[in-house]
């Protein structure tokens, strides 16, 4: 009879082989390809338990065949909610129905019209258009300076579309139709004419007019003066430009009116000066946090007080910091002061500085309530058309898309919104404006307009599984100090994954984080530093379909596992096809793996149960992280008692000494080293052998005895051991 270890060594070989040899089995290929075609078909529980050939696939696949007919239990575990530390899957002691459990996604992922990462993309891009608007009107009030001084007709503003445009746009007039024609005839109106072009327009006159007055030409189109404006009329349109377009106040707006400030304080010779000025007043409100309503008559009295009068003004009204503002001036109690002494320069410095500090603030808290509200909104979102129907949402959506709020209509944001994404003939993809596709990739909505279950590089119940296998991996065989320290390191990397790999949304996304790729390769139990940049582009490159592409052809399948628990196809985009109803492609890969191993341990062990075991124990111990594990699985424990001559009396004694025993026998960590490993089995085998009565000649008996007193061979048998061995 052929020893145990001859046949094992002659499987593992070539361990790949060995498990092709079996999938081309008709039976097995059958059933392979039943269980990939059907399984996306399944919506329930009760769909899959009724179909036997699904259901009995699996259950082998997860070693569980000996359940198969106790489906109502098996009912209970797949309807378990595997977050719920309680539910009935997490709580039984054999950790096999759980990881069956989380093989299926039967309560599917949840609907969502925005994910957290999308929520913050769209909040984030809000408040970036608005940093964006604001270097583009400086650029504009730039290039407005500078270019208003140069021309010397009215053709050279006419002409100019930019120019034009921003003249108009301060006045409240939409650009977009303006005719050049019209325009003209406005600049050389004579406005005190009443019969001029200007004074008979029926629509829009008194902007039109306005414009005219802010322009200096006689009718032929020459200039009046030297120069089309004043300095005065220049800033003043540029004042109104900044006011029509911006949405908040700049830093290069806060310049301007602290440069417009400065220059006013030193004319001052009355505090009427200051209240008179809508500018000058709001600044110093501003700056001194006083209260933006607040009358000019109070603040006239404020800074008219005598500070040495406990009976002034200042000192008898207010909260308390009226005395405060009052210093802050130097007006004598009638409101006069010498054009030049309103503030000192340390005054002035105080003035300015308060500015700089709170100009934003309102902006700030409006900007805040905004988010604060659309993050409320988006978690009750019904419809697309509650959204586009939200009268404070929508604006700011059209905003952070650079998109004109008037651009399009709504029926047509809705057929992007619902458009999708991994279609390229989608209305969104085909529309070919990135605005629009970046509007779409950034919800959820189904084709009805209801919220959908986010596409994400991996989903929901994938994340939550790698997450914890990787913690499980980064600690296994470590206690006390050791285990609480990278436990600690490891639910922090799991934040950082977690929190992250919903943001990807292509392969060279996720090629660009190592820390993301390296942390799913760890859960798989894959070296990352066996795993280059170049490598993993082969990988999510190849064809899972394709026997011959690289990943299938890996000798470790896991590579090829690794890359089906991505969402993406070979062009590196997130794609639907990987979805399978209550399986995704990760998982059903991972089932029909399991189950060609499954199949070689059986078919084995009918005629060497010892092969069988040996094989068993190969495939578990990467997931071995304590002497548990060995004691709750009956295989596993016959292993290690073959191992090491233990009787099968030891499952009687205390649990504890159990682990103790193991533990003494076997140091847990060596299960990660292949040569150790090898050793390991090699005893088994030939222990097995012994004590079962295979291979019983001399010259077999004297190989195990080789085996088990640690040959000099570097593998633990010597070429003339294994070669008595196979004469067997």
């Amino acid at each position: 009879m052929v020893s145990t270890y001859a046949t094992y060594d002659m499987i593992t070989r070539d361990m790949k082989a060995s498990l092709k040899r079996v999938s081309q089995e008709p039976q097995v290929s059958r059933e392979a390809t039943y269980y990939k075609e059907n399984i996306g078909k399944v919506k329930t529980v009760e769909d899959f338990l009724d179909d036997d050939r699904l259901y009995n696939y699996a259950m082998t696949a997860n070693g569980l065949e000996d359940m198969i007919y106790a489906k109502a239990f098996m009912k209970k575990v797949l309807e378990s909610d595997l977050t719920d530390s309680n539910s009935y899957a997490n709580k039984l002691t054999d950790d096999r129905y759980r990881k069956f459990a989380a093989s299926f996604n039967f309560s599917k992922g949840t609907t969502d019209a925005q994910t957290d990462a999308q929520e913050d993309d769209v909040i984030g891009l809000y408040k970036q258009s608005l940093t964006t608007e604001g270097d583009t009107l400086k650029e504009d009030v730039e290039y407005y300076d500078s270019a208003i001084d140069k021309v010397t007709s009215v053709d050279d503003i006419v002409k100019n579309s930019r120019l034009s445009s921003m003249i108009l746009s301060a006045y409240g007039i939409d650009p977009t139709y303006y005719s050049a024609d019209h325009l003209k005839k406005v600049l050389t109106s004579d406005v005190n004419d009443t019969s001029s072009y200007v004074n008979t327009l029926t629509t829009d006159k008194s902007a039109y007019l306005s414009i005219a007055k802010a322009f200096s030409f006689n009718s032929d189109g020459t200039l009046v003066n030297s120069t089309a404006q004043t300095a005065d009329q220049k800033e003043e349109l540029e004042n109104l430009y900044l006011e029509e377009k911006s949405t908040v106040e700049s830093s290069f707006m806060a310049s301007r009116e602290t440069e417009y400030y400065t220059k006013k304080i030193a004319t001052v010779t009355s505090v009427s000066d200051i209240t008179g000025d809508s500018r000058m007043f709001d600044y110093v409100k501003k700056a001194l946090g006083l209260d933006t309503n607040m009358l000019k008559s109070t603040f006239e009295n404020i800074v008219t007080s005598d500070l040495s009068d406990t009976n002034s003004y200042a000192n008898t009204q207010g909260d308390g910091s009226y005395p405060k503002i009052a210093a802050m001036f130097n007006f004598s109690t009638d409101g006069t002061v010498t054009a030049g002494n309103a503030q000192s320069e340390t005054q002035l410095a105080q003035t300015t500085s308060g500015y700089s500090e709170n100009y934003d603030d309102k902006d700030q808290a409006t900007i805040d309530s905004l988010t604060s509200y659309y993050s409320t909104q988006m978690k009750s979102l019904k419809t697309v058309d509650d959204l586009l129907n939200n009268v404070r949402i929508y604006p700011m959506l059209m905003k952070a898309y650079g998109i004109g709020e008037d651009e399009f209509s709504k029926a047509t944001l809705k057929k992007v919104l619902t458009s999708d994404m991994t279609d390229p003939t989608s209305y969104a993809n085909k529309s070919k404006d990135k605005r629009l596709i970046s509007l779409a990739s950034a919800f959820n909505f189904k084709s009805d307009g209801t919220p959908d279950v986010p596409l994400l590089a991996q989903q929901e119940s994938t994340i939550t599984a790698v997450a914890k296998d990787y913690i499980v991996q980064k600690t296994k065989f470590l206690d006390g100090k050791d285990q609480t320290k990278a436990k600690t390191e490891a639910e922090a990397d799991a934040k950082y994954y977690q929190e992250n790999i919903v943001k990807i949304r292509s392969v060279d996304e996720l090629l660009k984080d190592r820390k993301l790729t390296d942390f799913v390769l760890t859960s798989y139990g894959l070296d990352p530093k066996d795993v280059s940049d170049d490598m993993l582009k082969k990988l999510f490159k190849s064809d899972l379909n394709d026997p011959k592409s690289f990943a299938n052809t890996q000798s470790d399948e896991r590579y090829a596992e690794f890359v089906a628990s991505f969402n993406f196809g070979t062009d590196g985009k997130l794609t639907h096809t990987t979805e399978q109803g209550i399986q995704n492609r990760g998982e059903v890969v991972q089932t029909q793996n399991l189950y060609l191993h499954q199949t070689l341990e059986t078919e084995q062990g009918d005629d060497n149960a010892g092969v069988r075991l040996a094989l068993y124990w190969e495939r578990k111990a990467p997931t071995i992280t304590s002497a548990y594990d060995i004691l709750g699985d009956q295989a596993l424990l016959e292993v290690f008692r073959t191992t090491f001559s233990l009787p099968t009396e030891m499952s009687s004694m205390d649990i504890e000494k159990q682990k103790a025993l193991v533990e003494k026998n076997l140091d847990l960590k060596d299960l990660t080293d292949p040569d150790k490993q090898k050793k390991f089995l090699q005893r088994f085998m030939a222990m097995y052998d012994l004590n079962n009565g295979t291979g019983t000649d001399t010259s077999a008996a004297s190989a195990a005895l080789t085996i088990l007193g640690g040959g000099s061979s570097s593998d633990g048998i010597s070429a003339s051991s294994l070669e008595a061995i196979n004469s067997l």
